[in-house]
């Protein structure tokens, strides 16, 4: 049976935090119109035998799938591939739904027909201390949006795809690497015709846990795999004339401006900083109007790389007296 939305949870190693995650989407008034794929990407704990049992208890909303371990991006072609929804949504295993945003927003989708939908999300340690992340300060809300007139980037966590845009936009994410939910929320986007934003809150999405991908430690460990989403996304702006290229390049830019901050979190010696002058030149070679917009002195971190340009690069070493902690998030 058809469903409205398609709920993506990737769930590797997550048995703490997945029953939160599935019981935050359940308790919606909307569940029978959702459909929750609940994929256990390899993972060694008892997050699938979990997940197995709210399948039994709730055969026709929770699918539970246990594959090999193939990353993050090969949850989501997995999901896109066998979804029923006509809209879908990425859900990490560690985070959760804010129940009645959810159910809201599934009511709004049931006589929609936009591409993409954008909604506020919280972030934070845990229920109780979460903070608002509202779009309503850049998007007016309830109208059909020019993606072009967007002016801050839109993170997966903020956004609905109709699943067919998805299809069409044939994205697939990349395997056995991190930070794909980057390309997952820019790709598709030049498919997206009608753009819509609801000024709920709908995801939550949970900082600070030891492991995650975002942290410091993790940034410097998987460093190349950054460089190699970054990069996908500013070919992906050069080789996509499709439609929205300002919002494109937006988004490439931002996604740009992170990964140099990610490369200054890097021990400061020539291998590094010659890691960091080797970026700087395929992405000028790649997508030349991105390495121009990424130095915008509209921003601190546009700053710091018209300082290293400017310099030579002779600003790392500068740069490197400066504690970590001040170039980090």
């Amino acid at each position: 049976m058809s469903k409205i939305l398609t709920i993506s949870v990737a769930a590797y190693n997550v048995e703490p935090y997945i029953k939160e995650n599935i019981e935050s989407i359940l308790a919606s008034k909307a569940r029978d119109d959702i459909e929750i794929f609940v994929v256990d990407d390899g993972g060694k704990d008892g997050t699938y035998e979990i997940a197995k049992g709210y399948e039994e208890k709730y055969p026709d909303i929770v699918h539970a799938v246990h594959k090999e371990n193939g990353g993050y991006g090969s949850v989501q072609n997995y999901s896109i591939a066998h979804a029923t929804g006509k809209y879908f949504k990425i859900l990490d295993g560690d985070d959760w739904m804010d129940t009645e945003g959810l159910t809201k927003l599934v009511d709004y989708l049931r006589t929609s027909d936009v591409d993409a939908v954008v909604t506020n999300y919280k972030k934070g340690p845990d229920k109780g201390s979460l903070s608002l992340f509202d779009f309503s300060r850049h998007i007016e809300p309830n109208e059909e949006i020019d993606p072009n007139s967007i002016d801050v980037p839109i993170g997966m966590w903020a956004l609905v795809f109709k699943t067919d845009v998805l299809r069409k936009s044939g994205v697939v994410l990349p395997e056995h690497i991190l930070y794909t939910d980057r390309i997952y929320s820019t790709v598709p986007f030049t498919w997206v015709k009608k753009l819509v934003f609801l000024n709920i809150p709908v995801y939550c999405y949970r900082t600070g846990r030891e492991g995650q991908s975002v942290s410091r430690e993790s940034r410097i460990k998987h460093i190349d795999e950054y460089l190699s989403v970054t990069e996908t996304m500013c070919r992906h702006y050069t080789e996509d004339d499709r439609a929205h290229k300002e919002y494109l390049i937006l988004k490439a830019a931002s996604a740009y401006k992170v990964t140099i901050r990610a490369l200054l979190l890097l021990d400061t010696n020539e291998e590094n900083k010659q890691k960091l002058v080797d970026y700087e030149s395929r992405v000028k070679e790649i997508a030349p109007d991105v390495y121009k917009k990424a130095a915008s002195l509209k921003t601190r971190m546009g700053w710091v790389i018209t300082f290293l340009r400017a310099t030579g690069y002779r600003g790392y070493a500068v740069l490197g007296k400066v504690p970590k902690g001040k170039i980090d998030y």
